[in-house]
C-alpha cells in the first residue's frame, strides 16, 4: 500500500512539474521561435550585379545588394549606383556623369527603355563607350531583359558624344565589352566574350573581355584556350582554370550544352566555384543555351548549371 502511495505521489509530482514548464514555456519562446520573427520582420535584399570601371580600365562585374522591389526601381537602382558608385566599391568608378538625370523608364517585355537629360552626353571621350557597355550588362542580368534602348530628353541617342560612332538598336551583349581587337583581315571573324578573374586585397571580382579575331573554331574552343592563356595574365586577368584540361567533347542540343572534360576539371576532387563561374558565364553569353552539363570520361552529369 506504502509503494502505490509513494506511486502515485510520483506521478503528481512529475505531472506538476510538467504542467510548470509547459507555461513557462508558453511565456519565454524558444530561441528558434524569436530568430523565425526577427527575420521576419527584417528588409530582404536582392542580389544585383552591376558593371563598374576598375583601376585597369576594366568594366567589371561586382555585387550589390538593394532592397526587394519593382523591375523599374531595380532599374533605376543600378543606374544610381552606375552614376554614383558606392562606399562598399570604392576602388571602382561610375561610368555615368554624376549630374545626369534619369528622366524616365519604360519596360515592354524583354525591353528597357530610358531616357536621359542631355547631361549624359557629357561622358569623358575615353570612356564613352565603356559607359555603353556598362549600361548594356547591367541592366540584361535581369532575368528577362535582352535589350536596352536610350534615349537623350526624348530624342533617340544614334551615336557616341565624342567618337560619333553610330549606335545600332537594340543593343544587346552583342555589343561586346572590354573589346580586345586581333584581326588580320575580314575573313572568319569572330566575337567571343569571355570571363576572367581579378584579384585586389579586398575584391576577387570577374571581368568580361570581348575578343574579336580571326578564327573559325567553336566558341566553346576559344573560350577554353583563352582562359588557360597566358597571355591574358600580362594584363593582369586570370583564370582558375588547368592548364591541362582538355575539352573532349561537346553537343548543343535541346538548349542545352552538354560538355564532356578531362579530369583536369577537378581541384581536388572537386569543381571549384571560380572555374563554374567563369566558364558558365563565358557560355551564358555565347550560346543561347539555359542549361549546362559538365561531364568526365568516367562520369557523366557531374555538374548541372541553369540559366
Amino acid at each position: 500500500m506504502k509503494r502505490i502511495k509513494k506511486y502515485v505521489l510520483n506521478k503528481i509530482a512529475v505531472s506538476t512539474l510538467c504542467l510548470i514548464l509547459l507555461l513557462l514555456f508558453s511565456f519565454f519562446p524558444s530561441h528558434e521561435n524569436i530568430n523565425i520573427e526577427v527575420s521576419e520582420n527584417n528588409t530582404k535584399k536582392e542580389k544585383n550585379e552591376v558593371y563598374l570601371l576598375d583601376n585597369d580600365n576594366y568594366v567589371s562585374k561586382v555585387i550589390a545588394y538593394f532592397d526587394k522591389t519593382t523591375i523599374k526601381d531595380n532599374i533605376r537602382n543600378r543606374l544610381e549606383l552606375l552614376k554614383n558608385g558606392s562606399i562598399e566599391y570604392d576602388d571602382f568608378y561610375p561610368l555615368i556623369p554624376q549630374s545626369t538625370k534619369i528622366l524616365n523608364i519604360d519596360v515592354e517585355k524583354n525591353s528597357v527603355y530610358l531616357n536621359f537629360s542631355k547631361d549624359i552626353l557629357t561622358v569623358n571621350k575615353y570612356i564613352e563607350e565603356k559607359m555603353i557597355e556598362s549600361i548594356i550588362y547591367t541592366l540584361t542580368e535581369i532575368n528577362g531583359i535582352n535589350e536596352v534602348y536610350i534615349k537623350v530628353e526624348n530624342e533617340p541617342l544614334k551615336e557616341l558624344p565624342n567618337s560619333k560612332k553610330k549606335l545600332d538598336y537594340p543593343l544587346t551583349r552583342n555589343y561586346g565589352i572590354n573589346k580586345e581587337y586581333n584581326l588580320n583581315n575580314f575573313n572568319d571573324i569572330t566575337k567571343t566574350t569571355i570571363y576572367f578573374i581579378k584579384e585586389t586585397d579586398e575584391n576577387k571580382y570577374y571581368v568580361p573581355v570581348t575578343k574579336i579575331m580571326n578564327s573559325n573554331q567553336e566558341k566553346i574552343n576559344i573560350i577554353i584556350s583563352e582562359l588557360k592563356s597566358i597571355v591574358n595574365s600580362q594584363n593582369n586577368l586570370y583564370s582558375y582554370i588547368n592548364n591541362n584540361l582538355e575539352l573532349l567533347d561537346y553537343e548543343e542540343k535541346d538548349k542545352t550544352l552538354s560538355l564532356t572534360f578531362n579530369d583536369f576539371i577537378y581541384d581536388n576532387k572537386t569543381i571549384s566555384n571560380e572555374v563554374k563561374e567563369s566558364l558558365c558565364s563565358s557560355i551564358f553569353d555565347n550560346y543561347n543555351v539555359n542549361e549546362i552539363i559538365f561531364n568526365t570520361e568516367k562520369n557523366k552529369n557531374i555538374l548541372n548549371l541553369k540559366r
